[in-house]
Order: C-alpha cells, then sequence, then structure tokens
C-alpha cells in the first residue's frame, strides 16, 4: 500500500488523513462475513484465554429489548484481535502496518481493536473526545487505524474530525453513560468540523489527540467501523498499564 509525502504531510497538519481502498474487494468481503457472524453469536473467542463471547457493549436503551435483533443491539465490540486468530490477521495487515510505520515509525506496537457498530436507527451520539483520554498510562502518540466495513456518510454517522486538534491534550469532562470522558461542545471550535465519509475497504489514520466525534445514525444502513490501534515500541509509560493482553511488538 502506497503512502506518499502529500498524505503524509496532511495527516502531519490535519492530525488525520484517509487512504482509500486499504483492503481489497475480496478481503474487504471475508472481514464483512466475519463480522457478521460475531454480531450474530455464531463465532466466539478462539485464543487469549477468553471463554464465552466476545467482550460486547450494548447500546443501553435496546439491551433488554427482546423486539430488536442482537446484532443491533451492539455498539462496540472490544479485543477481537487478541481472541481470534482472524482479527489478529487483520490488525498486521502489511497493508495497514505499512501505513502506520510510515507515522509512527519502523519499531510498532499492537495495543488492540475495536468495532464501532452504529447499527441503523440505533445507533447513539458520541460526543467530542481525544482517543488519549482513554489511555492516560502513555505518552499520547497512539494512532487508530479506522477501516470502514460499511460506507460511512453524513446520514449514517460518519466520524467527524476537528483538524489540527492534535497538537494538545484538552482536558476532559467524566460523563455518564457508554462514553465515560468527553469534551463540551462549547469547548470546541465547530466551525472547523469536517465530517469524513469513507467507502467501505478504505481507512482513516487518526492521531490519539486529534478530536473528533460521531452523530447518531438515523438512516436505515449501518455504519461499522473497525479500529485498530498502534504505538510506537518505545513509546513512554507515565504510570503502570495492566492491560490482560499485554502490548506485543508486531514489528
Amino acid at each position: 500500500m502506497l503512502f506518499n509525502p502529500e498524505q503524509k504531510q496532511f495527516f502531519e497538519e490535519n492530525g488525520y488523513v484517509v487512504v482509500p481502498d486499504i483492503l481489497s474487494p475480496v478481503q474487504l468481503e471475508e472481514l464483512r462475513l466475519m463480522i457478521d457472524k460475531v454480531m450474530e453469536g455464531q463465532l466466539t473467542p478462539e485464543t487469549g484465554g477468553v471463554t464465552g463471547d466476545f467482550h460486547l457493549q450494548f447500546e443501553p436503551a435496546l439491551e433488554h429489548d427482546p423486539a430488536v435483533r442482537r446484532r443491533d443491539k451492539i455498539r462496540v465490540i472490544f479485543h477481537m484481535c487478541h481472541s481470534h486468530p482472524f482479527f489478529w490477521n487483520h490488525a498486521t495487515r502489511p497493508e495497514i502496518v505499512d501505513v502506520v510505520e510510515s507515522i509512527l515509525g519502523p519499531k510498532i506496537t499492537l495495543y488492540t481493536d475495536q468495532m464501532f457498530a452504529k447499527p441503523a436507527h440505533h445507533g447513539s451520539l458520541v460526543p467530542f473526545h481525544q482517543d488519549a483520554a482513554y489511555w492516560p498510562n502513555v505518552h499520547p502518540n497512539m494512532l487508530s487505524c479506522w477501516v470502514a466495513i460499511d460506507d460511512a456518510t453524513m446520514e449514517n454517522g460518519c466520524v467527524r474530525m476537528i483538524p489540527g486538534s492534535h497538537k494538545q491534550a484538552i482536558p476532559h469532562s467524566r460523563y455518564t453513560g457508554t462514553q465515560s470522558y468527553g469534551i463540551p461542545e462549547e469547548e470546541v471550535d465547530i466551525s472547523r468540523e469536517v465530517p469524513v465519509e469513507i467507502k467501505a475497504g478504505g481507512a482513516m489514520f487518526h492521531h490519539s489527540l486529534t478530536i473528533h466525534r460521531s452523530f447518531p445514525n438515523r438512516s436505515d444502513k449501518a455504519r461499522r467501523g473497525l479500529v485498530t490501534i498502534y504505538m510506537p515500541s518505545d513509546l513512554t509509560f507515565v504510570k503502570p498499564w495492566d492491560f490482560r493482553y499485554g502490548f506485543k511488538q508486531i514489528r
């Protein structure tokens, strides 16, 4: 996968960049099939000492509603790359890790993955935040690769970025519910906000300090994105981090 100097400069200036067609049509279809199986409960963990189901977070208003099928209740699926070999292979794809190396350098450690479901009609709001607020144990220089499993559009709740906001950490407020931390809207220059629409199979790479949010999904189309998260292998830990799966150097 080519990552040209113009794309790298765009990332350095804006804190995010889109790389179209990072997956081939065959890779995308295979990923969709496996995600569908996880969401339907047909695929379960095979590695990492995990038994039963994957680590799921449900939309709070739907979790106990028998009228809504399981896949339409799911908000986030965590740590699939540490509990099933298919998703480990996705997180370590050369097409993705080559871009990560172009941004972070040649020594790369994988943190984890998170699949954001944003189901049709039910996908809820994600307020402004910096990912680094959730990872305070390390110096904030982590990188997320957000692969679009479905087309991400303004109608179904694509991620909305604040370009250039990755230069400093911003204090977060404590929230309740599914989102633990956030930045109040009045503290963000929303005139600079950019909705990032991504065709399925494309990816957005963004810095852990880039401020972003997403609106609810009121459309009839799901907006699923599989995020894999990386850090430089020489990243400074500012306090102990007891992550159950450990931090594995992949390059």
